[in-house]
């Protein structure tokens, strides 16, 4: 099944700039996340797919391995239906995820979604 939901990773998006902040002196942790597809493309030497709507980087989780396969772009499930929720009801959005996101298979490459068992 051929979704356009999927397409293979975007341009690079320019850098963020403020002139009273420099990102750089913040903790690791406060650092805001600029391009989390050219982090992750400069990471791995696999090609990645990524969602073609870039609201979705920010349930980007990291990388699936597996032995024998590709890596792949792993999202967290909550975070893509709390995305959704923003333009449409919570049952209409997991729907969605369902039927449209998590239903399209575009091949090997395609990302793995992850449901957490625990709250951080």
């Amino acid at each position: 099944m051929h979704s356009d939901r999927l397409n293979i990773g975007s341009s690079p998006d320019e850098l963020l700039s403020s002139e009273r902040l420099n990102a750089k002196s913040l903790p690791h942790e406060l650092q805001p996340r600029l391009n989390i597809r050219e982090e992750l493309a400069g990471e791995w030497d696999a090609e990645l797919l990524f969602l073609s709507e870039e609201d979705f980087d920010e349930a980007i989780i990291g990388v699936s391995e597996r032995i024998g396969d590709e890596p792949v772009v792993a999202y967290d499930t909550t975070k893509i239906v709390e995305i959704l929720s923003r333009s449409m009801t919570v049952d209409e959005a997991y729907e969605y995820f369902e039927f449209n996101i998590l239903g399209a298979y575009v091949g090997e490459k395609t990302p793995v979604f992850i449901t957490t068992a625990f709250k951080q």
